[in-house]
């Protein structure tokens, strides 16, 4: 046995993360196997998240030392102002748009958009079809290349460009 003279003793308690599936889903955040939120960059985003718009900060992250965690949640405030301060949001020119006349209404792009930018029209003209919101498309295409009815196209990437720079390979 070993005997230490000790001053003073600290337990530390375990940290356990409150899991919940739910609200990752709902805001697109990805969890590690221990169920604490990850990071879209641990050193270039420690604070942000794959999704724009959303932010993170003190023990949803890891288990971390109050000032880390009141430091993170400065800049998770800061990066939170600078988009609320705006009056406007620029947006990627690649973004997926709809042509309604071909539109299905089947709902594919809707399941497969890991950023929710499509959803269905709520009222008017077009009422019950496709459209996308181009603040929250990244142009990843998947929508486009999911859909059954051939509505979707990526601007700046037709079908004509897309051949042209598959034969200049």
């Amino acid at each position: 046995p070993v005997l230490l003279k000790a001053d003073l003793v600290s337990l530390a308690t375990a940290i356990v993360p409150y899991k919940d599936e739910k609200l990752a889903q709902f805001f697109k955040i990805p969890m590690n196997e221990n169920g604490f939120f990850v990071e879209a960059h641990a050193k270039l985003g420690p604070s942000q998240f794959a999704t724009d718009g959303v932010f993170l900060c003190g023990m949803a992250h890891y288990p971390k030392p109050i000032d880390e965690s009141v430091a993170q949640a400065q800049a998770a405030a800061s990066r939170a102002i600078t988009l609320l301060a705006r009056k406007k949001i620029r947006v990627s020119g690649a973004i997926a748009q709809v042509n309604f006349g071909s539109c299905s209404s089947c709902g594919v792009c809707i399941d497969v958009c890991p950023y929710s930018a499509p959803s269905f029209v709520k009222e008017g003209r077009f009422k019950g079809k496709a459209e996308i919101n181009p603040v929250l498309c990244k142009g990843c295409g998947l929508c486009v290349a999911s859909c059954r009815s051939g509505a979707l196209n990526l601007k700046g990437f037709g079908e004509d460009q897309i051949l042209a720079m598959i034969n200049e390979i």
